[in-house]
């Protein structure tokens, strides 16, 4: 007789949990996957947000925060943490049906290009290179590793600090790792 276990909501592949960023990039458009039981991962890259054009410019910082709290509030997204990386935005946030995230996305994204490029419906401009990546996040040590890893991202973009994966460290750039010449 098989052993009596509760069966999982959410599917067990990979590809039915995420979607977009660049392995959906340029592909045949399919359903964002969605549970309102469970929070969202969501990053919305821009390789176009550097200089004056990053999220983290002292002209547009406060505007973007301000922006994301604005938007989330008035869709009633439930938003745990969000970091702001300067050509990237990470959200971990729960919503209610599809519907709000959907719009959502929409709002923010479109808002967040006219804030910085100063874009119009006349004069109309590229700002994000991705799809938004979403990811469901279960309960548990699947949200508290998301959790933590929104959180590093934000110590680093405040600290400057660059990770090198192959020493697992942290540095503060080339200018302490290589002290200049007496």
């Amino acid at each position: 007789m098989p052993s009596a276990r509760q069966l999982s909501l959410l599917p067990k592949t990979r590809h039915l949990i995420e979607h977009g960023g660049l392995r959906r990039k340029g592909k045949r458009k399919t359903a964002r996957p969605f549970h309102p039981k469970y929070p969202l991962h969501l990053v919305l890259k821009s390789a176009r947000a550097r200089g004056v054009n990053s999220m983290l410019h002292p002209k547009n910082h406060t505007r973007v925060d301000k922006q994301i709290r604005k938007i989330a509030a008035k869709y009633r997204v439930r938003l745990f943490r969000y970091c702001n990386a300067g050509n990237h935005l990470h959200l971990l946030a729960q919503f209610t049906d599809r519907t709000t995230l959907r719009n959502f996305l929409r709002e923010l994204a479109g808002s967040i290009a006219q804030l910085i490029t100063g874009a119009t419906k006349s004069k109309p401009a590229c700002f994000w290179t991705e799809p938004p990546y979403s990811r469901i996040i279960t309960w548990g040590k699947d949200f508290t590793n998301t959790h933590l890893y929104v959180i590093r991202n934000l110590i680093e973009t405040a600290l400057g600090l660059k990770r090198d994966p192959r020493l697992k460290m942290y540095s503060f750039g080339d200018s302490l790792n290589h002290p200049p010449p007496c």
